[in-house]
């Protein structure tokens, strides 16, 4: 049996420590799967240091086995980024598994509440209704409207209403368990302190240190320009209402693109929104492809008992999953169209830093694995 964990690790800090920690506990003999964004993050921007190196840490923090969220999953907006994230762990579910993830409130009724509530038809023609009349952006026009308010100006309680909708709309009646944060510094607050090594695991330091420099979209920001001025692709997903020509002209007269995505704000969208609609316009992102079910997974990492795991769901699983890039041999042609965009998505981001990397670096990049490992099942 498993238990899932979907994460980013944006760094891997004593949060994510605890996360696991709580997991084995309160699953003792589960398997530990993390299901971990890719190498780029749901808000929009690269993740500091690559999938390999991320997904090393976690492994050396006590998960068993990392899977991937692809691409574009991996950077949508708080639904789509659970909907794709539920649908990994679906593909490998059995009976007895569990899916936890970290919350402010800590409270499953009241989470399983509002989802109920969030998901309902009359809800949903409300806020329709307020969006067109006010212009307000999503996250906030539902703020509005919704009684618990508090709960939807948390990002983890934000983001676990929707891994319950997610889970309720795929596994009715599966085990969640949200986990109570504690006072441990945030992925954000570490990433914006200046210097995140003194807030890592020693492991962690040594790991993200060994990996290079961070990246920085800026380094790609000339390739992002020239494409949101020459070609910008219309029908990218978030770049509705106007925000994918916007984009381009704000591009027109920027001198870089930190400057084109502060010329796009606007109280319509979000930062992250925007950020999003830059990458989807890019690397030619449909809606439709936003809205489809992710059909593979990717290995990152495992220890033993993680490579166990991936041998006894062999005969079970829906989804296919590459244990090493090369290996795409027996996916579908719709999963093999799902996996060029991700390729697509590293090929960027090996420009995100100051010296490029090549661009087949993550297609001849094999996953970590650590020999030895708990006992999963």
């Amino acid at each position: 049996m498993a238990v899932f964990i979907v994460c980013e690790f944006d760094p891997f800090h004593y949060g994510h420590e605890y996360l696991i920690s709580e997991a084995r506990r309160l699953f003792p003999g589960h398997t530990v799967v993390c299901v971990m964004s890719g190498n780029f993050v749901q808000r929009g921007n690269p993740a500091l240091y690559d999938e390999y190196a991320r997904a090393r840490c976690a492994i050396e923090g006590g998960a068993d086995i990392v899977l991937s969220l692809p691409f574009p999953w991996c950077t949508a907006s708080a639904e789509r980024f659970a909907s794709g994230a539920v649908s990994v762990a679906d593909g490998l579910w059995r009976e007895g598994d569990a899916l936890l993830f970290g919350s402010e409130c800590g409270d499953a009724e009241r989470l399983a509440s509002a989802a109920s509530v969030l998901s309902s038809p009359e809800f949903d023609r409300l806020l329709g209704e307020r969006i067109r009349k006010t212009r307000e952006p999503y996250a906030k026009a539902r703020q509005a409207l919704f009684a618990d308010a508090e709960l939807l100006s948390s990002r983890n309680d934000v983001l676990g209403i929707e891994y319950v909708k997610a889970l309720r709309k795929l596994r009715p009646g599966a085990v969640f368990v949200p986990v109570k944060r504690t006072d441990h510094e945030s992925s954000t607050a570490i990433r914006e302190s200046g210097d995140i090594f003194p807030h890592l695991p020693t492991y962690c330091r040594n790991i993200l240190r060994s990996a290079g420099d961070p990246s920085d979209i800026r380094f790609a920001g000339h390739a992002l320009l020239s494409h949101l001025r020459e070609e910008p692709y219309r029908l990218a997903a978030d770049g509705e209402n106007g925000l994918t020509g916007r984009l381009s002209r704000a591009a027109e007269g920027a001198g870089n693109i930190t400057e084109a995505l502060s010329a796009a704000a606007s109280p319509q969208f979000t930062n992250a929104r925007i950020r999003r609609a830059a990458l989807y316009s890019y690397l030619k992102v449909s809606k439709r492809e936003l809205c489809a079910r992710p059909l593979f997974t990717q290995l990152f990492a495992a220890n033993g008992a993680g490579i166990s795991y991936l041998s006894k769901t062999k005969k079970t699983r829906s989804i296919a999953v590459i244990t090493k890039p090369s290996h795409t041999s027996s996916l579908t042609q719709a999963a093999m169209s799902q996996y060029e965009l991700q390729r697509r998505a590293d090929r960027l981001y090996c420009l995100c830093f100051a010296r490029a990397r090549e661009a087949s670096y993550f297609m001849k990049t094999s996953p970590y694995i650590k020999k030895g490992g708990s006992s999963g099942e």
